[in-house]
């Protein structure tokens, strides 16, 4: 007996997952079963495999049925080799950095995970700003953001996206638009330099409460408007909060038919100032909770999984003060500083660790038959519980017992 096709069997404590790649199909097995198959790759016959493990003759052909009405099994005479679905682990490579260019910002929202403010005045040089982009290009790196803060309070910004371009196949600039001028925009138009921006709501008054400086709405509204003129591309990011998870469904159309490219509104991260309890969309945050499977399993995801973490891996982010980091939310998950390190020394030493914190080394996950399918954040679980190999506080699974907890169940602030 043998898996046919695309597909591959993963255990975890209590079942067994076979997954097929082809069809995007995931089916549940027992222990016996996933015994079953596995002393199969081995070679070891199917009557030598039901006397190890005391099952009838009569329960294996139950088992065998089924499985081949869903077309998971064959059955030879001799042992079929797997194949190898896999191979080895995808090379360590930089994909994508943030720089964040300064920690000042004129807003002061309420949920910013960086706690940016006009109060805080970290703001590297030009000079060791260019050096960062540099090494993040040497060492293969093929798109960058520059953020803050708000990066348009640099009065050389310009130069610093000037001197990106060359460097990175992609260059975006992540702003409030509160401050963009006419001449900036026309810039950003002209250099094919892509623009993304935060906004709360459709309302006005939403949005300035959250923001906490009033008239912020009119502003990036107009400038966003000036934008969408010059046909600079825009995608817009909508942060979810019980202060505005009432608007979020007609705030995203609100984007959309001016043009805007966006997605659902993430719920606020647990970390900077968005850890305040207050701030938690109980509604609209179940969203992030996984109560059932909602898996659509990706070869190519699945074996990036088994080696590197699925969010993490090939990301870095630059803080004002030179630290990098796994992630902009991960703001405690230091991997080194570059006025004591290159780039280069800290991405093998400090950044690579982080890249290969998989589910086989997570609390609970680890004993998880959905691990190599699953979307992981570990700020979510630093920030709930204090502890980077803890669950994700967003899934209700438990793999002990099988069974998926209702929503109201998972430990989200």
């Amino acid at each position: 007996m043998y898996l046919t096709g695309d597909k591959t069997v993963v255990r975890g404590a209590k079942y067994g997952l076979v997954i097929d790649f082809t069809t995007g199909g995931l089916h549940r097995l027992n222990g016996p079963a996933c015994e079953i198959l596995e002393y199969s790759r081995r070679g070891i016959s199917l009557e030598k495999a039901l006397e190890r493990l005391d099952l009838s003759t009569e329960d294996a052909e139950i088992f065998l049925q089924e499985m081949q009405a869903k077309g998971l099994v064959g059955i030879a005479s001799a042992p079929q080799q797997a194949p190898q679905l896999c191979g080895a682990a995808p090379p360590a490579k930089f994909d994508f950095i943030w720089i964040e260019v300064l920690s000042e910002c004129n807003l002061k929202c309420l949920h910013c995970y960086a706690e940016a403010s006009p109060q805080q005045m970290v703001r590297p040089s030009t000079k060791e700003v260019l050096n960062w982009m540099d090494e993040a290009a040497t060492l293969g790196c093929q798109s960058i953001q520059v953020t803050g803060g708000e990066c348009t309070l640099r009065d050389d910004l310009q130069d610093l996206l000037d001197y990106a371009r060359p460097r990175f196949k992609s260059v975006e600039v992540f702003t409030n638009a509160t401050l963009l001028t006419p001449a900036l925009i026309r810039f950003l138009a002209e250099n094919k330099i892509r623009v993304a921006f935060s906004f709360y709501s459709y309302k006005p008054e939403v949005h300035d409460r959250i923001t906490r400086v009033p008239g912020s709405y009119q502003k990036t509204l107009g400038n966003l408007k000036l934008l969408l003129a010059h046909e600079v591309t825009v995608r817009g990011g909508i942060i979810g909060m019980k202060q505005n998870e009432a608007d979020l469904d007609a705030t995203e159309y609100f984007l959309r038919s001016l043009g805007v490219a966006v997605s659902p509104a993430d719920p606020v991260r647990p970390c900077g100032r968005g850890r305040q309890q207050d701030l938690w969309p109980e509604l609209y945050g179940q969203c992030m909770v996984m109560s059932k499977p909602q898996f659509v399993p990706e070869r190519a995801q699945y074996c990036s999984n088994r080696h590197w973490n699925s969010c993490w891996f090939g990301k870095a982010a630059i803080s004002p003060e030179g630290d990098v980091l796994p992630c902009v939310f991960a703001r405690d998950q230091v991997a080194g500083n570059l006025s004591e390190h290159s780039l280069e020394w800290i991405f093998q030493n400090g950044l690579l660790p982080y890249w290969q914190l998989t589910r086989d080394r997570l609390s609970v996950c680890r004993d998880c038959e959905y691990r190599y399918i699953c979307r992981d954040c570990r700020p979510w679980a630093y920030g709930c519980t204090g502890n980077l190999y803890a669950k994700s506080p967003t899934c209700t699974y438990d793999p002990h017992t099988g069974e998926w907890g209702p929503p109201e169940s998972a430990l989200v602030f």
